[in-house]
């Protein structure tokens, strides 16, 4: 106990101090401080109640949630509805679709056929640049050498699926996306059916579905295959197969930048097998270390891509910076200047900028910083240290883009959305889902009009 408390006081301290230091430094003022410091805040706070959250993993006794389910529950179809869930999330993926082209031709009239207008309308922002690697990979003249700046593996995925759309990239990669898609709604759905009821489980895997930016799971972008593998880094590491969840989480790595944080996650549940049984014996610590240097080989195979391709490992850093004003930063400055740029929005004039960027990324940061303080003394400990640490990370970013998109891939948000509800009525469940479901309906059609959605 007096361990817990020297250690909420140190990070306390280091809190408080980078914050004054960036506040001293800092040029903002009224809403868009006040923006900043209630970010701070936030994170913070979750931050402190992380600690005795591992604390309190040596006095857990975790309990099976199929104990009390009779012999017609324990049938596999049942506990393992994999079909059922993918036609579902396949659904929803249409759904989204016909709701898209319809919109369009709404505001813009008739653009042609439904497989016409996929294209057209989904293929946007990223998506060419990654299917641009799939048909060339990354060259070194032209605009197209900005390409290095995103991670193979996805685009890996769309050459070889060509091969069953005959050559079609666009195809191949909504065919690769939705696959991930349906494959991330069942491992969502079994992670959390860990330490869930079924019924609770399923409630994960529909809010996990719903997040606004859930609609770029379905569109040819990394989102899906990075969520799938970060999911079953997850999941591997949950039932203590850090082998194996060590190879996922390079794939993970392979795929975004952000994908060398499960490597914290499976540190986190290490750890927290390490205070439950108390064996800290030297091989298996050492056998831990090697797993966790798994997944930095997912970043160290980009950095050789960098370097085959145009001699620096780390040319992607310099063009991040230079062709889009990307680095990292600090998340409640980003709090601050979207605020502010909300704030000049609105007073010139310019919806789109205000609905479509700077309002939906600021309640998606604080929306999600709102559902995880709450819900860190009820997650395990490692799911929450991973939001932490992706959060300010994919948040922090000099030139936010897409908060929404981002977090849509962060699972801790729907577990510890389904934990803050577990004992809530079920009028309320669905009154969240429906929520969500309008949310998820709005953003998508806000990027279908142009809306400036990333």
């Amino acid at each position: 106990m007096k361990a817990q408390k020297i250690i909420l006081t140190v990070l306390a301290v280091l809190l408080l101090s980078a914050f004054g230091l960036w506040a001293l430094g800092a040029s903002y003022y009224g809403l868009s401080m006040l923006a900043a410091g209630l970010s701070f805040s936030l994170f913070a706070l979750t931050v402190l109640a992380l600690v005795p959250a591992f604390g309190a993993v040596r006095d857990s006794v975790p309990l099976c949630p199929d104990a009390a389910l009779g012999k017609r529950s324990l049938r596999r179809s049942r506990r393992h509805p994999w079909a059922q869930i993918a036609l579902v999330v396949l659904a929803l993926r249409l759904f989204l679709y016909i709701l898209a082209y319809v919109a369009d031709m709404q505001v813009n009239g008739y653009g042609g056929g439904i497989l016409n207008g996929l294209s057209r309308l989904w293929l946007r922002t990223d998506s060419p640049s990654y299917l641009g690697i799939a048909e060339h990979w990354y060259v070194t003249e032209g605009d197209p050498r900005f390409h290095i700046v995103f991670f193979p593996l996805y685009p890996i995925f769309i050459k070889i699926f060509s091969l069953l759309t005959g050559g079609n990239l666009f195809a191949s990669a909504m065919l690769v996306s939705n696959l991930c898609a349906m494959g991330c709604g069942i491992l969502l759905y079994e992670l959390a059916a860990l330490d869930l009821a079924r019924r609770e489980a399923l409630f994960v895997t529909a809010l996990g579905m719903l997040l606004p930016g859930a609609m770029f799971l379905g569109a040819p972008m990394t989102e899906s295959l990075f969520l799938l593998l970060s999911l079953a880094c997850a999941y591997c590491a949950r039932r203590q197969n850090y082998l194996l969840a060590g190879i996922f989480g390079a794939l993970a790595a392979f795929t975004r930048s952000v994908g060398i944080l499960l490597a914290a996650l499976m540190a986190a549940e290490m750890l927290t097998a390490l205070l439950g049984d108390g064996k800290w014996g030297a091989k298996r610590i050492w056998s831990y270390m090697g797993c966790l240097c798994l997944v930095l080989l997912g970043t160290a195979g980009y950095l050789a891509v960098n370097y085959f391709v145009t001699g620096n490992a780390f040319t992607f850093l310099t063009y991040q910076r230079e062709h889009w004003d990307q680095g990292l930063g600090l998340f409640w400055n980003t709090a601050a200047y979207h605020t502010e740029y909300l704030l000049n929005a609105l007073a010139s004039g310019d919806l789109h900028m205000a609905l479509g960027l700077f309002l939906p990324n600021l309640l998606c940061a604080f929306g999600a910083l709102g559902i995880m303080l709450p819900a860190a003394r009820k997650l395990r400990p490692a799911y929450t240290f991973y939001f932490l640490l992706y959060f300010a990370v994919s948040i922090g970013c000099s030139w936010l883009l897409s908060a929404p998109r981002y977090l849509a891939v962060c699972f801790p948000l729907a577990l510890g959305l389904a934990a803050l509800l577990q004992k809530a009525p079920r009028w309320l469940w669905w009154a969240v889902a429906a929520l969500l479901f309008l949310s998820l309906c709005t953003y998508t059609i806000l990027y279908i009009l142009g809306y400036p959605v990333y």
